[in-house]
């Protein structure tokens, strides 16, 4: 099957680290701003800066909601990257009570931790060895910069945990989906090879 990657463009955020990463991995990316679309895409990335509220503000605004969903749905392969991860979770409450996509239990919530904030810098990722992680040491560095973070889930699935004064969820993976709340093209080789082996999947 021939690789269509799509970035999704809401026009809010700087996507062009996404973008340069990823044609740097030998793919060439389309910056995709029409929900309609997503049909022709066999892997899609959803980055995410800013805030929480905005970005869920924006997603339902132009009626990304049941698109992304319909995309998850249909076995195609998505990638969240830092807020687009905490999109995939039921909610937030930075700014007040926002929907999130709801494909995971769990709420994203400020940090609790007495040391600054926002997290920011290279931090270690204990992971489960799952084949997203192939060739990537456990315990690997990958680049963070958030203030607000998801600390746990009900559900049954794969997910990492990185600890900066707590614990959280720094990567989460179920079937077709994945999700970092790291910055994978901002973390050099292994945050390339991450991103290159979610690609090559089939």
């Amino acid at each position: 099957m021939k690789k269509e990657v799509g970035i999704v463009d809401i026009g809010y955020g700087n996507i062009g680290s996404v973008y340069n990463a990823v044609e740097f991995l030998g793919f060439k990316p389309s910056l995709e701003k029409k929900s309609e679309n997503l049909k022709r895409y066999s892997h899609l990335i959803l980055p995410g800066v800013g805030s929480f509220a905005k970005n869920s503000e924006i997603i339902q605004h132009n009626g990304w909601f049941e698109p992304l969903k319909d995309f998850i749905n249909s076995g195609s392969y998505i990638f969240g990257i830092c807020i687009g991860m905490q999109m995939m979770f039921e909610g937030g409450t930075e700014g007040g009570n926002n929907k999130g996509l709801g494909i995971f239990s769990g709420s994203c919530e400020k940090f609790k931790t007495d040391l600054i904030i926002p997290h920011i810098g290279f931090n270690t990722v204990e992971h489960k060895k799952t084949r997203i992680w192939n060739d990537i040491p456990n315990n690997s560095s990958f680049y963070f910069v958030h203030s607000y973070r998801i600390e746990n889930t009900n559900e049954d699935i794969d997910y990492c945990h990185t600890v900066y004064g707590e614990k959280f969820i720094s990567f989460i993976e179920k079937g077709n989906v994945f999700g970092s709340q790291f910055h994978p093209e901002k973390s050099h080789n292994l945050g390339l090879k991450l991103l290159q082996n979610f690609l090559n999947f089939k």
